[in-house]
């Protein structure tokens, strides 16, 4: 049962990490990739997206939760380090490289838009890093998780 308990505690953060950076990458892919900004590959969009970005950097950012917070921080200080670590991880280091790379391809409309590109990266980290940390560091978030059988 321990062994079951500690095994939770580290896969939990990638599920969720992954779960939460799926959903907004496919808001990303819908309003920038479709609505905004058709022009362009739709297979190519939701590989960027869904497949390069969403797990990849979903796993990344649990992965370095797992490193940095689980069992360090607890309460507040784990949700506002989480929500710290995906502002850096998707907000700076993975926006700026997908500014550069959407300069090139075009699909979202990074180069005749990168600031609103830019500030919809951040605020989406911001909001993608709280909920991650209310459901991993608060009772109600684990209660809710538990409900989902995660």
């Amino acid at each position: 049962m321990k062994t079951q308990i500690e095994r939770q505690k580290y896969i939990r953060p990638l599920v969720i990490s992954i779960g939460v950076t799926e959903i907004g990458e496919f808001l990303i892919l819908t309003l920038y990739g479709i609505l905004l900004f058709p022009e362009g590959s739709i297979i190519y969009k939701i590989l960027w997206t869904l497949v390069f970005c969403g797990i990849g950097m979903g796993a990344t950012l649990g992965a370095f939760i797992n490193i940095f917070i689980v069992e360090r921080l607890n309460g507040l200080k784990a949700i506002i380090s989480t929500t710290g670590l995906s502002v850096i991880l998707l907000g700076v280091a993975c926006n700026f490289l997908c500014l550069n790379l959407d300069k090139h391809f075009q699909f979202f409309g990074a180069s005749s838009n990168p600031y609103i590109f830019s500030i919809g990266g951040i605020i989406g980290s911001i909001i993608s890093g709280l909920v991650i940390g209310v459901l991993l560091f608060t009772n109600d978030g684990n209660k809710f998780l538990e409900k989902l059988g995660i």
